[in-house]
C-alpha cells in the first residue's frame, strides 16, 4: 500500500510540475507530502499551493489509540516573503483531514499559519528553521471529531540546491467527541525536493 502511494506521488510530480515533494520517517512511521505550485500550472495565482499528505500513525507514537488508521490530508496555502525581514516567508492555509480512530470516523477542516526562516549564518550551505500551527475547533470538526490541533517545528539544511534534509518534531491532536486523542507525538527525519 505505501509503495503504491509513494509511486503515485512520484508520477504526479512529473505530470503536474510539482513544486515540492517530501518524505519523513522515524523508526515506526512514514509520511509523504506533495505541494503543487499553482503558478506553474498555468494559473495566475502566484505563491499559492495545493497539496496532499499521508501519515501512517503508529500506536507507539499515539496516545489513547489502539490501532490508528493513516491520516490523509488535502490542503491549500498562500505563502509569500515578508517585506523588510530577510529570508522570512509566512503562509496562511486551510486543510481537510480524515482518518479513522479505533473504528470511529474523524474529519476536520483546520486553519493555520506556516513560517520559514533562512537563518542568517555564514555557512557553506543554507539552514532553514520552519514551523506550522493548525487548529480546528469543534465547529470545524465532523463525523466523530471534536477538534484538531497540529504543531510542527523543524530545522533543514540544503547541501544541494533544491534538495533539503532535516529533523523535526510534530504533535497532532485529533480529539473525538468521546475523548481527547493525540494521534501523533514524534520526532522525525525528512527529505524534501523542490522542482
Amino acid at each position: 500500500m505505501l509503495k503504491k502511494i509513494f509511486f503515485t506521488l512520484l508520477v504526479s510530480t512529473s505530470v503536474f510540475a510539482a513544486h515540492q515533494v517530501g518524505v519523513n520517517v522515524n523508526d515506526r512511521e512514514v509520511g509523504g507530502e506533495i505541494r503543487l505550485d499553482m503558478g506553474r500550472m498555468g494559473n495566475a495565482m502566484n505563491n499559492a499551493y495545493i497539496g496532499a499528505r499521508f501519515l501512517n500513525g503508529d500506536n507507539n507514537n499515539s496516545k489513547t489509540i489502539v490501532d490508528p488508521d493513516p491520516l490523509v490530508e488535502v490542503s491549500f496555502m498562500v505563502m509569500r516573503p515578508v517585506q523588510g525581514v530577510q529570508g522570512l516567508k509566512l503562509g496562511l492555509g486551510i486543510k481537510g483531514e480524515y482518518t479513522e480512530i479505533d473504528g470511529e470516523r474523524y474529519a476536520a477542516i483546520p486553519l493555520g499559519i506556516e513560517a520559514e526562516l533562512r537563518l542568517p549564518i555564514n555557512t557553506p550551505f543554507p539552514f532553514y528553521l520552519n514551523g506550522a500551527f493548525y487548529y480546528a475547533p469543534s465547529v470545524l470538526s465532523f463525523k466523530e471529531g471534536d477538534g484538531y490541533m497540529e504543531t510542527r517545528i523543524g530545522l533543514d539544511v540544503e547541501p544541494i540546491e533544491n534538495a533539503r534534509f532535516g529533523v523535526g518534531y510534530r504533535i497532532i491532536d485529533t480529539d473525538l467527541k468521546t475523548r481527547d486523542v493525540t494521534y501523533n507525538d514524534a520526532w522525525y527525519f525528512g527529505m524534501r525536493l523542490d522542482f
